[in-house]
């Protein structure tokens, strides 16, 4: 029977699974776990053990010098902890089943002071929009100074001036618009918005991706 059981495959390391690091801060809600979890020096020896290599409670046990019910306490609390998990099963010799433990991350980083550790969504926003209004400014600036005011011809009798209406709000964006200032305005908010989705799609979304996934 226990011939027909495999016998100690070789499990699949970290760089094998292509896990991601972890990042705490000491604010976060798992710190407090996480921390306790750590606090023995048996608990971060097995954690570093694992790292080199998954392996199961009895291996740990004899690489460490410990008790097999020691390094099981330990291991419940890593695993509460979300810092080692389950990866697969090992057979003995008389076919009992045996439990491989493996780090749920490539990396455990614990860190304080850092505000962010993504890109900020609003500061971009924020940018976005003054970088806008700044352009409109400079779009009316080039309007002002380079629309092209065409005189209408002067009567050969001389008669009382012809008093013009003012142009409507419609006219006036239209004459905006089809002028140099809407021009410069047009061309610099679509660069403005490329800009925004090529930093939106390299830089923000797979930071914020990196950072739900740990």
């Amino acid at each position: 029977m226990s011939s027909l059981l495999p016998l100690k495959p070789a499990p699949d390391t970290v760089s094998d699974r292509e896990l991601e690091p972890r990042l705490v801060g000491f604010e976060d809600e798992s710190a407090e776990q996480i921390l306790s979890a750590v606090t023995s020096t048996t608990a971060r020896r097995i954690l570093n053990q694992l790292y080199l290599e998954p392996t199961t409670v009895s291996d740990i046990a004899t690489e460490l010098d410990s008790s097999v019910q020691n390094v099981s306490y330990h291991l419940n609390r890593l695993q509460d902890a979300g810092l080692v998990e389950v990866i697969e099963t090992w057979y003995s010799e008389q076919g009992r089943e045996m439990d491989v433990y493996a780090p749920t991350n490539s990396a455990l980083v614990l860190f304080a002071g850092a505000e962010r550790i993504t890109p900020s969504l609003t500061t971009a926003l924020s940018r976005v929009f003054g970088a806008v209004g700044i352009l409109g400014v400079v779009s009316a600036i080039v309007h002002t100074r380079w629309s092209v005011v065409t005189p209408s011809p002067s009567p050969r009798v001389p008669g009382p001036p012809v008093q013009q209406p003012d142009p409507t709000m419609w006219e006036t964006l239209v004459t905006f618009g089809t002028g140099p200032g809407g021009f410069v305005l047009g061309i610099g908010i679509f660069l403005i918005l490329s800009l925004f989705v090529v930093w939106y799609w390299r830089t923000y979304h797979p930071a914020r991706s990196r950072t739900q996934s740990m």
